[in-house]
């Protein structure tokens, strides 16, 4: 059996689990961020290039960290491609995170005609532990020592062929829909706006002072725990750049500060 992963945080954490009980298991990572942008009928890795693009285009080394998720995703994919032909069974950890959502979605699509039987993990996003709640935005804040106090195994059930390909018609609609962004609301994938995110920034913002940017998108994250770190950082430098958010240097900070424009 072949887990399926869609966060490379994660696929390190069950990894660490395997190797520490002595178990030999494949993991594949499959971190696509397919809650964002171009999911059409183009190029599915030129499309993801141009996101990853925009997770690394404040690193100075942006060129070789894009081109080697991409390359990463690309050999990701051949496995996949080699596994399912050979017909090996697959497990697809996913949750309610837009991104787990969205990747299991386009399994299902990507899977649909193959005779390989498939299992799921879908992990609750929040757990009742001892006298508190446990809540998580995305599989990575699990432990490897959480996915037995938290019985995930136990979450394990069947996917039917039949399953998959009623799961590929709804990723269909949204791909033909195509919005830029795809949230989780309620159980269901709603297709956004560009800008849908920039609220979240916006509200941690006012025109009095400067406030500098990791402080603003970290709080933005405590907050809002919907999309990666990255994306915030990105939505910033448009919002700068429209001329709705001011940008000042910080002598003190490799990073300058904002506020919202006067």
């Amino acid at each position: 059996m072949i887990d399926i992963v869609f966060s490379d945080s994660f696929a390190s954490t069950l990894k660490y689990y395997y190797q520490k009980r002595h178990i030999e298991r494949q993991v594949l990572a499959m971190p696509m961020y397919s809650s964002l942008g171009d999911i059409s009928d183009c190029s599915f890795i030129e499309s993801r290039k141009t996101v990853c693009k925009i997770q690394y285009a404040h690193y100075k080394a942006s060129e070789q960290l894009t081109a080697e998720a991409v390359d990463t995703l690309r050999k990701s994919l051949h496995e996949l491609s080699q596994n399912a032909h050979a017909g090996e069974c697959f497990r697809v950890w996913w949750s309610e995170n837009s991104d787990d959502y969205c990747g299991f979605l386009w399994l299902c699509d990507y899977l649909k005609d193959f005779s390989v039987k498939t299992v799921t993990i879908k992990v609750p996003m929040t757990f009742v532990r001892d006298d508190h709640l446990m809540i998580i935005s995305q599989l990575g804040e699990i432990s490897e020592e959480d996915i037995d106090q938290l019985g995930l195994f136990s979450l394990q059930s069947g996917l039917s062929t039949q399953s998959r390909r009623s799961f590929s018609y709804y990723w269909r609609d949204l791909r033909s829909e195509n919005h830029p962004i795809r949230t989780v609301i309620n159980g269901n994938i709603i297709g956004q706006s560009i800008d849908f995110y920039d609220r979240f920034v916006l509200a941690n913002l006012s025109r009095r002072r400067f406030r500098n940017i990791i402080r603003v998108i970290g709080e933005t994250l405590g907050d809002y725990p919907f999309a990666p770190e990255w994306w915030y950082r990105h939505r910033i430098d448009y919002l700068v750049s429209k001329g709705s958010v001011d940008y000042k240097n910080d002598p003190n900070r490799k990073v300058g500060k904002i506020k919202l424009s006067d």
